[in-house]
């Protein structure tokens, strides 16, 4: 893509992706560094991206064992990395209705509809890049240290 966009209008582009909800990649790591990446229905509430998974599995048990993970949205040409930090989970039976119906009217679907023990998490991002190739690698730091740049 041509034309290297302003800091303000990487943030704008940043919360209209996010603001879209749906799929994301979600990375996660064991902790002795084992990779694991699922696709994943996300929701950002204007804050968190709060994603559900089964609370049994591999990716549920990195995100309680370490805390982080890196999520990305949009394609290679046009991309969004987030690394954030979960802040609270909750089994999606005994979540409240604002975070049950927001995540369910957001992505589409309901967790509590699917077999097994889902598990909302929400994500505080730390650091967000946003870049469309390599002519906006500079400058890609839309956000650091959770706060978003100016």
């Amino acid at each position: 893509m041509s034309g290297t966009r302003t800091l303000a209008q990487r943030n704008t582009d940043v919360l209209d992706a996010l603001a879209r909800n749906g799929d994301i990649w979600l990375a996660t790591a064991s902790p002795d560094g084992g990779a694991h990446l699922i696709a994943a229905s996300a929701w950002w509430n204007g804050s968190e991206i709060v994603i559900a998974t089964i609370g049994t599995s591999r990716t549920a048990r990195n995100l309680d064992t370490t805390g982080g993970a890196r999520l990305a949205l949009g394609s290679p040409e046009d991309v969004t990395m987030i690394d954030a930090s979960v802040i609270a989970t909750t089994a999606v039976a005994d979540s409240d209705a604002e975070l049950h119906s927001g995540f369910a009217a957001a992505v589409g679907w309901d967790p509590a509809d699917e077999p097994g023990p889902w598990r909302f998490f929400r994500l505080r991002p730390r650091r967000i890049q946003a870049y469309r190739g390599y002519g906006e690698r500079e400058g890609r730091d839309v956000m650091r240290g959770a706060r978003w740049s100016e």
